[in-house]
């Protein structure tokens, strides 16, 4: 397994994820201090796939299509179109707080073992699987991730054999690889470039293409590819930093790495999102 934590200030809001990746899922510790998720936001990936996602609040409050917001914890079966690739006729869902901790995992549709659809509602959940999220969000690590899959498992939430593919020690073309791609991930830097990384880890473009595409098929990363998945991770964090009370669109494009407003603006309209002043009106955090 492979992992790595990332914490980004911005004005009075605080992101802060874990991220978690195995050969059958992938999961993220999502700690969101004043900022807004609404996934009528999010921006389209190119390739299609198979997943679904056990999104669950721990701490915050959630809302689903308008209706009044609950507070956690709750958890539901996403399909993909829901959450990673939301399409106009999806149901749509709001999460925020102060802060809002928020558990996402991405399993196989086959991994799932209950009703898949956010409208199928709240999962029951037995309290052995709400103490493993309690230990996860209190000490996040790959082993208490471990003991929350075998405890979804033993409640019939997802597969029993989920965590065979998980590997104690990595190879070490693997391990060389992340040590590179880590420190990325831990600064938010979404507009690292092939070249760039090729030469931190002082290899050849040729070679990086090679161990990319290795660690791409073992682990499902990328989807339609490296430059696609920087894209829309940058359209992502540029969506939820709009959220944050007091910032500008200005400020936003700076922080993650568009080289001006217009250049966000350009990436907006080429992922069929409105300008981001407008997404700014819609998701501003809302201050009491």
């Amino acid at each position: 397994m492979l992992s790595a934590t990332s914490t980004r200030p911005f004005g009075s809001s605080t992101l802060k994820t874990t991220v978690f990746l195995e050969r059958r899922f992938r999961a993220h510790l999502v700690t969101r201090d004043r900022l807004l998720f609404d996934s009528a936001y999010s921006p389209p990936t190119k390739k299609p796939s198979a997943f679904v996602h056990l999104y669950t609040t721990l701490r915050g409050s959630f809302a689903l299509d308008g209706k009044p917001p609950t507070v956690g914890p709750q958890a539901y079966m996403l399909a993909e179109t829901e959450f990673d690739r939301v399409l106009p006729a999806s149901a749509k869902f709001r999460s925020w707080g102060e802060p809002a901790v928020i558990v996402e995992i991405r399993v196989p549709a086959a991994d799932v073992r209950r009703p898949i659809g956010m409208l199928n509602g709240a999962l029951d959940l037995p309290q052995a699987v709400w103490d493993a999220y309690a230990a996860l969000e209190a000490a996040p690590s790959e082993d208490a991730l471990h003991q929350l899959i075998v405890r979804l498992g033993e409640a019939g939430v997802l597969s029993r054999d989920l965590t065979s593919s998980i590997v104690a020690a990595e190879p070490d073309r693997f391990m060389r690889l992340w040590s590179v791609l880590k420190p990325l991930y831990e600064d938010l830097a979404t507009s690292a470039s092939l070249k760039q990384i090729a030469i931190v880890a002082k290899l050849s473009l040729r070679q990086l293409g090679r161990d990319l595409g290795d660690l791409t098929r073992t682990f499902g990363l990328f989807g339609a590819g490296f430059r696609d998945a920087m894209r829309v991770l940058r359209l992502r964090a540029a969506v939820l930093m709009l959220s944050a009370p007091g910032g500008t669109p200005s400020d936003v494009a700076r922080i993650v790495g568009y080289g001006s407003l217009d250049a966000m603006g350009r990436a907006f309209r080429d992922a069929q999102l409105p300008a981001p002043s407008i997404v700014q009106d819609f998701v501003r955090y809302p201050v009491s």
